[in-house]
Formats: C-alpha cells, sequence, structure tokens
C-alpha cells in the first residue's frame, strides 16, 4: 500500500522526517512501516503528556499528582508491562511518580494556576500555509497569563540529557508551526510565544532529575522565514510525490525520495531503515509487505482524541 498524497496530512514532524532524509519520509510516511517493536521514548512522552495534561487542568495538589501518575500508567501500561521496567534506566514508572511529584512543588512552577490561566489543552487542528496548503497540527496547551492577559503555549517534553537541550528548539519547525496556530487565534501584541517545559530523566545516581522551561518568542521576521521553508518543504513533497507517479517496480532503482546519505544516524544509533537503502535500489519492489520486525502504521495528526479543534485561515507577517 502506497499512501496517496490527499490523503498524507502534512505536520511538523512530518516535514522533519522529509528534511531529514527524503527516503526515511518514504518508507515512514508512504509506504507506513513502522517497527512492531514500541518505543520506550515516544510511549513514555504521550504518557507523560496525559499526566501534564492533569496536572494543568487540575492543579498541583497531592491527590491531583497520584490521579496524574494513574493518568499516566494506563497509557504507559498499555506497551510496556511492569517485567519491562528494568530494562530501561531513566524514564521508567518508578522516576515518572518522583518526577511528577518533584514538578508540583518545584519552587518556580508551584504558582503556575496562580499565575496562569489554562484556555485550551489537547488542540488539533488545520491551518493555512497559502492558497492551497494547510498543515495540519497538534499542541498541548494554550494559558493566560492572570495578570497580563498575554497567551502562550506550553509545550511538555521530556529527555535524558540536557547538554545542548535549548538550542534544538529556537528554530524548530514544530515551534514555528505553533507560533503560528498562536499569532491566527489572538492578536500579535497578545502573543508571547511558545514556552517548553523539560522534564528530565538522567541516568546517573546523584540527582537523576532536572527541570528547564524557557520561552520562545518569534518576530513578524522570523514568521516569515518560517512561512516560507514551510511552504517551500512541502512543495517539494508535492514534487517528489509527482515523480512517484512517473516510476513503477520495474525501474533499476527509485529516483523518486532519495536518500540522504548524512542523516543515518541520529544520537549515534543507526536509521531502522539503513539496512534497506544498502540494499535495495528500488524499494517499490518490495512495497508490497513490511519486511520482518515492521507493520503498517500511518501517523495521520487528526486522528485521536483533542479537546479542542480549530480549522485557521492564513495570516500574513
Amino acid at each position: 500500500m502506497i499512501l496517496p498524497l490527499e490523503q498524507n496530512k502534512l505536520d511538523s514532524s512530518k516535514i522533519k522526517d522529509f528534511k531529514r532524509c527524503p527516503r526515511f519520509f518514504f518508507y515512514r510516511h508512504i509506504l507506513g512501516w513502522c517497527s512492531e517493536t514500541p518505543n520506550n521514548h515516544l510511549v513514555f512522552g504521550s504518557a507523560w503528556h496525559d499526566a501534564m495534561e492533569h496536572l494543568l487542568l487540575n492543579g498541583y495538589g497531592e491527590n491531583e499528582i497520584i490521579t496524574a501518575f494513574d493518568k499516566f500508567l494506563a497509557t504507559y501500561r498499555q506497551s510496556f508491562p511492569p517485567e519491562t521496567d528494568e530494562l530501561f534506566k531513566g524514564k521508567t514508572p518508578n522516576n515518572a511518580f518522583m518526577v511528577l511529584a518533584k514538578y508540583a512543588t518545584h519552587p518556580d512552577y508551584q504558582h503556575d494556576h496562580k499565575n496562569y490561566e489554562t484556555l485550551h489543552t489537547e488542540i488539533a487542528g488545520s491551518v493555512a500555509i497559502d492558497e492551497k496548503r494547510l498543515l495540519y497540527f497538534r499542541q498541548d496547551s494554550i494559558l493566560k497569563d492572570r495578570k497580563t492577559g498575554h497567551v502562550r503555549s506550553r509545550e511538555h517534553k521530556t529527555g535524558s540529557r540536557t547538554w545542548g537541550w535549548e538550542e534544538q528548539f529556537l528554530l524548530d519547525g514544530q515551534v514555528g508551526t505553533y507560533s503560528h496556530v498562536l499569532y491566527c487565534l489572538y492578536p500579535k501584541e497578545l502573543v508571547d510565544g511558545i514556552e517548553i517545559n523539560g522534564s528530565f530523566f538522567l541516568a546517573r545516581k546523584t540527582d537523576p532529575f532536572d527541570f528547564r522551561r524557557f520561552l520562545i518568542g518569534k518576530t513578524e521576521d522570523q514568521m516569515q522565514v518560517w512561512l516560507s521553508n514551510t511552504a517551500y518543504y512541502m512543495w517539494q513533497i508535492e514534487s517528489e510525490y509527482e515523480l512517484l507517479g512517473d516510476t513503477d517496480e520495474n525501474d533499476n532503482v527509485l529516483y523518486a525520495f532519495p536518500l540522504r546519505d548524512t542523516s543515518c544516524q541520529d544520537y549515534g544509533r543507526l536509521c531502522e531503515y539503513h539496512d534497506f537503502c544498502m540494499a535495495w535500489p528500488n524499494p517499490l519492489q518490495r512495497a508490497y509487505e513490511p519486511p520482518l520486525g515492521f507493520k503498517v502504521g500511518f501517523w495521520d495528526p487528526t486522528i485521536g482524541p483533542a479537546k479542542k479543534t480549530f480549522n485557521l485561515e492564513k495570516k500574513g507577517y
């Protein structure tokens, strides 16, 4: 099965995968091949979002910490039973409970509900990039400063290391997407920006937990750059789809969605499709079923629970 362009709803995560490597995008988002083995980082992150959402909506009291952990556990245990906990060092349920308690009593965070009103959580929808392109999104929260009336999006992240962590978000396309949504929803003078809310689970014996929170504000010029770049990469994906339509399994090589040979490693780990790129000049000859250890599972940003949905028109900068 090959997912056609009209069904491949693009969001910032898919565009990031394309920028990483077009052939990676082909395997993951056109063939839909993904590992049958659940990823601890992804599952833990999803469960952490559920816990953070509960705290945002209900406060940081002791009972709410326990309920937030229950929500975390309900999501996490769908993929990882208790006997797998010892396989992981930092991101474990026991550590999640301790970090939730530390987060709720952190001197910089404990007055969050006094300082901010939670307007929305689990936001989804689409926003126009230009006259013919829609970008889909899922956003953690929108908060309102009780003193100034300004708004910001608080995005929850988990990490296993702190070195250089902040810099990765400054030019990140996802931050641009969230900023675009805020600018489409509110007057520009009321938008503070995107707050990255990081909780760290560090594989070390002393001081194994840490927190980082910082705000990224985008100027109109910076937003124009993001808008132009996003439209460009969406156009590139469309162009590769057109090229894919002119190829078939009888071709010696697949010219569409070429591999990017400088993106085969991520934090020292080989790309999961590396062996396929080594062995198959034209993966269309093997596209009729996923290889051993893989399954078909397409990521659709419009599927899944959302408490608030927006379908927004383009805003100029």
